[in-house]
């Protein structure tokens, strides 16, 4: 409930994800990244020349081009809530630590 009030403290040592940034981090890796691979490759049509069925399991390009582009949101959110989080708990410290390890 903090997190969704912005009241993030700051970070000290390593993370303790809790199940809700455990699925998301899943969702993001297993589901919308593969997605969002195989949409775009469905849109090209060398791609569909050469392997046809990706046009059945998509349901045709405009499909393809749907769900690439919803996949693409939840990236693009999942992107900004990090650097959100980044920000509020301190942004000089977590670049450094992301960056040069301190």
């Amino acid at each position: 409930m903090n997190h969704l009030r912005l009241r993030i403290r700051a970070a000290t040592g390593g993370p303790q994800y809790g199940l809700l940034q455990k699925c998301t981090y899943c969702a993001v890796i297993f589901i919308a990244l593969p997605l969002e691979v195989l949409t775009g490759l469905t849109m090209s049509p060398a791609i569909t020349a050469a392997y046809p069925f990706l046009l059945d399991v998509f349901g045709g390009f405009q499909s393809a081009r749907t769900i690439h582009f919803f996949a693409f949101v939840a990236l693009v959110l999942f992107l900004l809530v990090h650097v959100v989080m980044i920000i509020k708990s301190g942004f000089k410290r977590q670049m450094r630590a992301m960056t040069i390890g301190e």
